[in-house]
């Protein structure tokens, strides 16, 4: 790659932080100016990040997919990690040190240099294109949405301090400036979900969302630590390239675990020099930075602040919390997969796995659309993180990738719904598609896809998901649960996807009254009554990102055996290297049977939606409320969100109350009282003093002025200025004094 193409992503970074600066420092002659000072700014980053992808196709060659065979010793074996047809991989790094301590822990590791540097290679690059491709439609989508907004500058500053740390995040060489963009991204979270804090609500789940997330960052720091002391360098590329030549990494992954025989040290190649590692120190790192990814990417059991922050404007719930932030976590995964040893990989995939679970169940029952999609954006990551987890890694990135479009357009839709109806509730709506037909098309497109459709995005990412489980259960039977949660999370996904689709869309507005709900919403107003289309820049951005929602995975039809397109497969070349070799025979039969096992499930969650939520005549329909009944406690279980809130609120959040309560009345009592009492003892001190110093001291004070002015007085007599009067007193001294001396001679 050369110089001049990296440079461009610096500037595609550099250009949303200026476009921040310019918005906080007022330079705006109108309202809406910061609108479009970040929007143009967002758009440049765009472009320039196509660029830098178009760049990275014609030096590699066209990207093309290929399989080779292996040599005669392992005969039929198809080897998914070589060099590209281009010749490797390219990519372009550039770097300076900001700051450098002392020297470092020991002499063999010198100092620890902190420095900031972009590397950009295939995997940032498609990065980039997504960040900028949903950030610029959100920016559009945003000037109407949020157009009537009176803080409006303060909000598309913070979309512009969002995307620069994003941005960042996805380039930065090294795990510092990692941190530092990761911390960036937290606080514009924060920003953002508390950006209408005069609601309690808000103000509340910005905070939650902000503590549950530094719960894992502190896990994060520890790994992070833990890395620099084994390897003396926080560099990524350092650190991956390094932990690739580890011995365990040339085997069967996660084998040695299922046989019992863990590695006791790792032998790790870092430039020149040779290191040894004990194991369980890379599997501490690797936990500690799993657990910030946990965080970021609510995962079990950390994933309980993602529903909350729907509090944010939609646009935000679209780029920060569906499409892009979340997405960090599983992204930072897949850059330091080397890293991760087997044990870890296993923690991964269960707690994908159950994650994706509980929030498909608890998505089953929501009555607010935008917290079904909450709760699927959380089930769809469990997905991902199961994908990596069992060594798919090009299955989980490439789900990560089309969920990013699948899902920012189903936010924007149920935006383009509540701008409508301005209700997020469920139960009063129906019939929308007649009055709101381009949202309506799109959200449907939307939902087909992370359905799973077949010829639609989801199909191909998830089929890749299925497949990797299928793999991995097939050669470890013991963990046959990591085939059953995803299979069972996609049924799920096609359930309440649909159900929520109908239940928009389908049939006749339900209204207030015959929902039930006019005491709880205090009138009987139809709420579709005077529902209609939003304007141009709220469907447009629709429009466009139905595009990708369908297409992304086009590509695939064409190799049947590839699980990414053309686009996108060098990426994951050289990574799925340190996987095991697998027949072809094992690759095609496993996707044959996860396309299968898609398409099955897929079949019964929309057949179960469709019956329960269509408003058909002609079918006999389930009735949902007889449907929950069945469920009995677990219907329970699954509206009170598994009871999660409830049990840390006793477990933590009330303790800690208690706590601040207990230590606000010890300030009071013990800290206020010694403070008070001192303050109290000072004052009577002080009035002691007071009226010593009044009756005695001064009277001392005044007794010897008056003295000293009676003496003065006196002699003040004695200068009469008369001669005669000087001449008697002098006789008179001279007198007692020769008496003095007569009586001292004498004796």
């Amino acid at each position: 790659m050369n110089q001049w193409q990296g440079w461009l992503y610096v500037a595609a970074v550099l250009i949303p932080l200026g476009a921040f600066v310019v918005q906080i420092l007022g330079i705006r002659r109108t309202r809406h100016a910061n609108a479009l000072i970040a929007t143009v700014a967002i758009a440049i980053s765009l472009l320039l990040s196509m660029v830098g992808l178009g760049s990275y196709w014609v030096e590699s060659g066209g990207m093309a997919v290929h399989h080779v065979e292996v040599g005669a010793a392992t005969p039929g074996v198809e080897e998914e990690g070589h060099p590209g047809t281009g010749g490797g991989k390219v990519a372009w790094t550039g770097s300076w040190d900001w700051v450098s301590l002392g020297g470092g822990l020991s002499p063999d590791r010198g100092p620890l240099r902190i420095p900031i540097g972009i590397f950009i290679d295939n995997l940032a690059a498609i990065m980039f294109v997504m960040v900028t491709f949903i950030a610029t439609l959100i920016h559009v989508y945003s000037m109407e949405y949020m157009g009537g907004d009176p803080r409006l500058p303060r909000y598309f500053a913070y979309l512009s301090l969002f995307c620069f740390s994003m941005l960042g995040l996805v380039a930065s060489s090294n795990a510092f400036m990692v941190f530092v963009f990761w911390e960036l991204v937290g606080l514009c979270s924060y920003l953002l979900i508390g950006f209408w804090y005069e609601d309690r609500s808000n103000a509340d789940a910005a905070n939650k969302a902000f503590l549950v997330n530094r719960v894992g960052d502190v896990g994060m720091l520890v790994g992070l630590g833990l890395l620099w002391t084994q390897l003396g360098t926080l560099d990524i590329a350092e650190i991956n390239s390094g932990l690739a030549s580890v011995e365990a990494r040339q085997g069967d992954d996660l084998g040695r675990i299922a046989a019992g025989e863990p590695a006791e040290e790792h032998v790790v190649v870092l430039g020149a020099g040779v290191r040894a590692i004990p194991h369980w120190v890379l599997v501490l790192a690797g936990l500690g930075i799993f657990a910030g990814c946990v965080g970021k990417s609510a995962q079990f059991p950390l994933h309980v602040w993602l529903p909350d922050a729907m509090a944010g404007p939609t646009p935000v719930s679209a780029l920060i919390h569906a499409a892009t932030m979340v997405a960090a976590g599983v992204y930072l995964v897949g850059r330091f997969f080397p890293l991760f040893t087997d044990e870890v990989l296993l923690i991964i995939a269960y707690a994908g796995g159950i994650t994706l679970f509980i929030a498909a169940t608890i998505a089953l029952v929501q009555v607010d659309y935008k917290k079904v999609l909450a709760y699927s954006t959380v089930s769809q990551l469990g997905f991902m993180m199961l994908a990596l987890g069992v060594g798919g890694w090009a299955a989980g990135l490439f789900h990560l990738l089309t969920h990013a479009f699948f899902k920012a357009l189903l936010f924007l839709g149920a935006g383009s719904v509540h701008h409508a109806v301005h209700t997020y509730d469920l139960r009063p709506l129906g019939g929308l598609r007649r009055k709101m037909p381009i949202t309506s098309t799109t959200m449907l497109l939307a939902t087909l896809a992370i359905s799973g459709v077949p010829l639609f995005s989801g199909f191909y990412s998830k089929d890749a998901i299925l497949a990797s489980a299928i793999r991995f259960v097939v050669d470890r039977p013991g963990h046959v649960a990591l085939l059953i949660l995803p299979a069972i999370g996609a049924a799920m996904t096609a359930f309440y996807m649909f159900r929520m689709w109908f239940l928009l869309f389908s049939g006749r507005s339900r209204g207030w009254s015959a929902s039930g709900l006019v005491a709880e919403h205090g009138h009987e107003d139809d709420p579709v009554t005077r529902a209609h289309e939003g304007g141009p820049r709220i469907t447009w951005p629709l429009r466009i990102l139905a595009v990708p929602t369908v297409m992304i995975g086009w590509p695939l039809t064409i190799l049947p055996l590839t699980i990414v397109g053309l686009p996108f497969h060098p990426i994951l070349e050289d990574w799925l290297a340190y996987g095991a070799p697998l027949s072809a025979r094992s690759i095609g039969s496993a996707h044959l049977w996860a396309a299968a096992t898609s398409i099955l499930v897929l079949v019964v969650g929309i057949g179960l939606a469709f019956l329960a939520y269509h408003p058909s005549k002609t079918i006999r329909r389930i009735d949902p409320a007889r449907m929950a009944g069945q469920l009995g406690g677990l219907y329970g279980l699954f509206v009170n969100k598994w009871y999660f809130d409830e049990v840390y609120q006793a477990l933590f959040v009330r303790p800690t109350l208690a706590i601040a309560r207990l230590a606000s009345r010890f300030d009071r009592t013990v800290i206020d009282g010694v403070v008070e009492g001192s303050a109290r003892a000072t004052v009577a001190l002080s009035l002691l003093d007071r009226r010593v110093d009044q009756s005695v001291v001064d009277r001392v004070v005044t007794l010897v002025a008056r003295l000293t002015f009676a003496l003065g007085d006196a002699g003040r007599r004695l200068q009469t200025g008369r001669v005669r009067g000087y001449l008697m007193v002098l006789s008179l001294a001279f007198i007692v004094l020769s008496v003095g001396v007569f009586v001292w001679v004498i004796r």
